[in-house]
């Protein structure tokens, strides 16, 4: 009987220690900061599997996959390829593993001993053995709180990584604006420096002939060095901008620069579907993500809260078990509990109340700073759009004037100096027409940060040309 026991006390303890020690067997992962610096210098958009992440969601498998760069084909990469989004799909993937570990249920417990004496008290046998199994019982819902906690907390986890999605495409949005006010702002210059080419010829051939001034000639001469120079630093920030761009969406300099960047940019909805600042606000209170993720946050607080509710009845533990002790065969069941939390859980059950009111607190903070952002951040795009205003018709009468001063010129009653002066004039309006409208397209991008939903539509370089 004894070696019977024994044998089974070994096949109990010994399997359980060996499969805790043998199951899964570390394996060491180093960084090697070189190898890492390589793999990032490889990212391409002819790799398998950034071409299937494509195909799944609605591209063309041809390469390279996209015509020209624009916000979505952008947008798009990044969320592929960028570095800040991929730690934010690892900290998700956590998150959602942590719900399975929620719902593990407790682990059973087994235990034994074995024991001999020196029969002083004239024991029958001089060996003891025991063997117990230790079952624990959830008394509450324990476990699907924890479970609902969880999920609260992953979908905070989802809500952060869809909010650094949302600032690369904002990110994306602002350097576009950038990269075509320069270009805009180079062709403009260019256009200045012509005419004020142009015009330094003319008055050059009249101080030769003893018919202009040599101050006005200087003057111009100046200016026309002044928007050379400006010329000059506009086109070094042409690399600067892409370079800004291709860190955007994650990729190398000259993997960004084999597609060319699109001539369209993002430019507001006309007036009448533009909303007003009341719908903007109830826009921003449903779309924003920290909105969602402060309720998120607030629903994970109210888990912990039932949960430390739900702790007030302990948890018990049924530890039937078998003894050989001396000769004699003893069966026991014993109960366990944790009753010295019946005295800590009030204290536990007011932290997650107090938890509780700091999140709500902060989401009826977050909510006002929302309406006051959204509110700040209409007024800025109305002042934009009326400088904007202000300035084309700043245009349109310098262009009315043109007008007039090439009829003079037809009819000879004007020479082309004082033509050219104007055209010079003209210059100056559109620059500001260009200037106001790029810093329109900034507040609107802004209006979107704050909705944090796009309100955009396309159009092309070639039509802002035309205005």
């Amino acid at each position: 009987m004894q070696s019977v026991f024994r044998t089974a006390l070994l096949v109990c303890l010994v399997p359980n220690l060996l499969w805790g020690c043998a199951n899964i067997m570390y394996v060491a992962k180093p960084i090697d900061a070189e190898q890492s610096a390589v793999k990032l210098s490889q990212k391409s958009l002819d790799h398998p599997d950034f071409k299937g992440y494509l195909i799944k969601n609605g591209f063309s498998d041809r390469s390279p996959p996209f015509d020209a760069w624009d916000v979505e084909s952008m947008y798009r990469t990044a969320l592929f390829y960028h570095s800040d989004l991929a730690v934010a799909k690892e900290k998700l993937a956590l998150a959602e593993y942590s719900i399975q570990v929620a719902g593990i249920k407790p682990a059973l417990g087994i235990g034994g001993n074995i024991g001999r004496s020196d029969r002083a008290n004239g024991d029958i046998n001089p060996m003891s053995y025991s063997l117990q199994i230790d079952i624990p019982f959830e008394t509450t819902s324990k476990r699907a709180i924890k479970v609902e906690q969880a999920q609260h907390l992953a979908e905070v986890s989802r809500l952060d990584a869809a909010e650094i999605a949302w600032h690369l495409r904002h990110q994306i949005q602002l350097d576009l604006i950038n990269y075509h006010e320069q270009q805009r702002s180079l062709q403009l210059l260019q256009r200045e420096l012509d005419t004020y080419q142009q015009l330094i010829s003319m008055l050059e051939k009249r101080v030769a002939q003893g018919m202009g001034s040599n101050t006005e000639l200087s003057q111009y001469q100046l200016m026309r060095q002044k928007s050379q120079i400006q010329l000059r630093n506009a086109s070094a920030k042409t690399d600067y901008l892409i370079v800004k761009l291709s860190g955007d969406v994650g990729l190398s300099f000259a993997e960004f620069k084999r597609i060319p960047i699109a001539q369209t940019y993002a430019t507001p909805l006309t007036a009448s579907a533009t909303s007003q600042s009341d719908t903007l606000q109830s826009e921003a209170l449903i779309h924003r993500v920290d909105i969602r993720r402060s309720l998120a946050r607030y629903a994970a607080a109210e888990s912990k809260l039932k949960l430390e509710v739900a702790k007030q009845i302990p948890d018990i533990s049924l530890s039937p078990g078998y003894a050989f002790e001396f000769g004699d065969r003893v069966w026991s069941l014993g109960l366990g509990t944790l009753l010295n939390l019946l005295q800590q859980q009030p204290t536990f059950i007011q932290e997650a109340e107090q938890l509780r009111a700091i999140e709500g607190a902060q989401f009826e903070a977050l909510q006002a700073s929302v309406i006051a952002q959204t509110n700040a951040i209409f007024a800025q795009y109305s002042v934009a759009q009326s400088t904007h205003q202000n300035a084309k018709e700043m245009l349109a009468a310098q262009s009315t004037h043109i007008q007039k001063i090439q009829k003079q010129f037809d009819a000879g009653l004007a020479d082309r100096v004082a033509l050219t002066q104007a055209q010079l004039t003209l210059h100056f309006a559109e620059q500001d027409v260009s200037a106001t409208e790029f810093e329109m397209l900034r507040q609107y991008a802004q209006l979107e940060n704050v909705i944090q939903r796009p309100l955009t539509e396309a159009v092309s370089m070639t039509q802002l040309n035309a205005r």
